[in-house]
């Protein structure tokens, strides 16, 4: 069993409890005792639009093996490999809840500055067919981001590298609700918020939206930022 973080300065609980991806991050503890990632998480991101700005991000994770297996059988007590009712709550209590002192491990920019997130919605645990565990939730903002007037960027890691999150090869990055404008995102390596004492750079996505070119046909015809595959 791991021990926790109660915040972000490191001061260590002096209980042992469940609260195991909290317990993971171990933020700034011992750096020379955690030089590459002990966890793995594949994730993805949904901006949420209404009215055609940005309001919330959904995220989807899905853990590595070896930690799904111990949050396994920590968290499935009917052992039916699924995390039901109480057992989804538990879930969110004692390994979920305490990653809001890290932002949830998603890092939103607004020209460069860090947007904080005003809460965590619409939780939910899971375990696949494969035996890993996944996790859905929302981040919600309190002010919504206009994407065709400010830069937006969206960044999934952990500063101190001890979980390795990363992109999903398919479809990292999705948008909906957006009416009227058309999105897609450009890939890159952050050289400007480097992480791990400067060694890595993490991989974000930089939003570009722009409004939607009506074609006059009816069949759809692409807005600008639309990706096209030329044999």
């Amino acid at each position: 069993m791991l021990t926790p973080l109660s915040n972000a300065s490191g001061r260590v609980r002096n209980i042992v409890s469940s609260s195991l991806v909290a317990g993971t991050l171990m933020l700034a503890t011992s750096h020379s005792a955690f030089a590459h990632p002990h966890v793995w998480i594949d994730a993805n991101a949904e901006f949420v639009f209404e009215d055609d700005m940005i309001t919330a991000v959904r995220v989807h994770w899905l853990f590595d093996d070896l930690f799904s297996m111990t949050m396994i059988d920590e968290f499935d007590k009917n052992h039916d490999t699924r995390f039901f009712g109480a057992e989804n709550t538990a879930v969110h209590d004692n390994a979920f809840a305490a990653l809001s002192e890290f932002s949830w491990l998603t890092h939103l920019r607004q020209n460069e500055e860090l947007v904080t997130f005003s809460s965590a919605s619409d939780f939910t645990a899971d375990i696949t067919d494969d035996r890993r565990v996944s996790y859905d939730f929302k981040l919600n903002l309190s002010t919504p981001l206009d994407p065709t007037k400010d830069a937006i960027s969206l960044s999934v890691y952990d500063a101190e590298y001890y979980i390795d999150v990363a992109y999903t090869q398919v479809d990292p990055v999705l948008f909906s609700g957006a009416k009227n404008l058309s999105c897609h995102f450009e890939m890159s390596e952050d050289e400007k918020n480097r992480i791990y004492f400067d060694l890595v750079a993490p991989v974000r996505a930089d939003v570009v939206c722009s409004g939607k070119v009506a074609d006059g046909s009816g069949s759809g015809g692409l807005a600008p930022g639309d990706f096209v595959l030329v044999d």
